[in-house]
C-alpha cells in the first residue's frame, strides 16, 4: 500500500556527488568508499568536461543576436 503518487524512501534513494580530483582513479578510490557498498548500492564514476563543447559555436550565433537587435 502506498501514501500517494510517488516513491517512498525505502523503494528509492539516489543522488549524486561532485568531486574535483586529479584522476578517475582517485574518483574511482573515493566511490569504493561508499558505505551503501555493502548493502547492494550501487555507485557510477562519470567523468564531466570542464566546459561544455558546443559553447564555442553558441558566441557566434549570441553576437549575431545582439547586433540585430
Amino acid at each position: 500500500m502506498a501514501d500517494g503518487p510517488f516513491a517512498e524512501s525505502k523503494e528509492a534513494i539516489g543522488g549524486y556527488f561532485l568531486l574535483k580530483v586529479e584522476s578517475l582513479d582517485e574518483a574511482v578510490a573515493i566511490a569504493r568508499e561508499c558505505p551503501g557498498l555493502a548493502f547492494g548500492a550501487k555507485v557510477e564514476v562519470r567523468p564531466l568536461l570542464a566546459q561544455c563543447p558546443l559553447a564555442g559555436e553558441a558566441a557566434p550565433e549570441q553576437a549575431l543576436a545582439e547586433a540585430t537587435a
